[in-house]
């Protein structure tokens, strides 16, 4: 019959790493030095993650926060550019309108206030004989009245002068009829009784005063 364990052997027994043991300890061991290489000082943390790594993620999410708010300011700041630059584009473009509008208009304005001047010196040159356009009076006045027209038609400023054309409502006002023996000219223009002038520039034709004409019957 077999003799029971002693207490002694019992612990002698106990005392003798299995190898479960073995492996738990190296676990053991192993999570230690993991936690001592992340947090040296042996500061234990409730969460999973160390300090540090908790800190860099952390960090890492702030910059990419700030790199995407400076990635939308500055998309805004080019959309704001281009907008702005087309604004200004705009302004520009209207103002140079504004003042070539103002130019032609000011200048319209004085030309108008000379025309009655021209008219004058066409009207005295019709009622000149022929001895005196030729003597220096009429040769002169013609000289004043040629120049007067050279001077408009470089400010693109020209008369209306159609005899023998159809009438035009926008560029001849009808003020008299006359009988002619020619059957051409019935109801055409046969007489510029007040000289009109309109401006051109480009496409662009404005009547400056209408051709008071009297019309062939």
């Amino acid at each position: 019959m077999s003799k029971p364990p002693k207490s002694d052997d019992l612990h002698i027994k106990n005392s003798i790493p299995t190898n479960d043991d073995a492996d738990l300890q190296a676990m053991l061991q192993e999570l230690e030095m993991e936690k001592t290489s992340t947090n040296p000082q042996g500061d234990s943390q409730p969460s999973s993650q160390s300090p540090t790594s908790e800190a860099s993620e952390i960090e890492i999410l702030k910059l990419q926060a700030q790199l995407t708010e400076k990635e939308e300011i500055a998309k805004k700041a080019q959309i704001d550019y281009i907008n702005l630059k087309a604004d200004f584009d705009f302004l520009v473009r209207q103002t140079k309108i504004k003042e070539e509008t103002l130019e032609q208009d000011t200048l319209i304005k004085v030309v108008k206030k000379l025309l009655p001047f021209v008219e004058d010196l066409r009207k005295s040159l019709l009622h000149l004989t022929d001895e005196q356009k030729t003597g220096p009076l009429g040769k002169g006045v013609q000289m004043v009245y040629d120049k007067f027209l050279v001077a408009l038609a470089e400010l693109q400023i020209f008369p209306i002068d159609t005899v023998g054309g159809e009438p035009d409502t926008q560029l001849h006002e009808p003020i008299s009829m006359q009988p002619t023996a020619e059957k051409k000219l019935k109801g055409k223009v046969v007489q510029i009784f007040e000289q009109g002038f309109y401006f051109q520039k480009g496409e662009e034709k404005v009547v400056l005063l209408p051709s008071k004409v009297v019309i062939g019957t």
